[in-house]
């Protein structure tokens, strides 16, 4: 899992702004890294739109970046799966490759996913995320803290029902003041 969030520990703003993400050529290294190391990105609904009304237009787009058009490409052809109750349908296009629709998060399908030979799973959304989290279905947490306090937002681990112990791995400084933090879930579950 990896999200985005401010000092105060949202993963967005008000009205699901995330405008103040610091983006820089480092950050875009990095994401590029992340991706490489990636079989397939796990979506909740919300962020599987935001991702497929950017990523595609962003592969065509001649303004952008070397690395942007990098991560748009690696995006595109990555496998993509949506937990989603309420869309309909996902579809395929030339510029939006490998995507799959699944209706409930089933948590034996998921550790038989995990215990397949490739690379990492990513999560993106935080409802995904929870959801996952309460079934002892991430490994690690990466939370890159933005150096902004925005006051009002989602916070990150919104609706979690229990207490989530993590044991904090490694840390990565960023010349724009972000800061990454590894983490290590180690116990999930009602405080005694």
């Amino acid at each position: 899992m990896f999200m985005t969030i401010s000092v105060d520990g949202f993963f967005e703003g008000r009205n699901h702004d995330i405008s103040w993400h610091n983006v820089d050529e480092e950050f875009n290294k990095f994401a590029i890294e992340q991706l490489r190391e990636t079989d397939a990105i796990l979506f909740g609904r919300r962020t599987y739109e935001l991702f497929e009304d950017t990523w595609p237009k962003a592969a065509d787009d001649p303004r952008m970046s070397k690395d942007n058009l990098e991560i748009a490409r690696l995006i595109n052809n990555m496998n993509k799966i949506v937990f989603s109750k309420t869309l309909k349908k996902v579809e395929e296009k030339e510029s939006w490759r490998n995507v799959k629709l699944i209706r409930e998060v089933n948590p034996e399908e998921i550790k038989r996913w995990k215990q397949e030979p490739g690379k990492d799973l990513g999560i993106g959304g935080n409802n995904l995320a929870v959801s996952f989290a309460q079934v002892g279905l991430i490994d690690e947490i990466r939370i890159m803290v933005d150096p902004v306090v925005l006051g009002k937002g989602t916070p990150l681990f919104e609706g979690i029902k229990d207490k989530l112990n993590l044991r904090l791995l490694k840390t990565r400084t960023f010349k724009s003041g972000n800061v990454l933090l590894y983490y290590q879930p180690v116990k999930y579950g009602k405080e005694s």
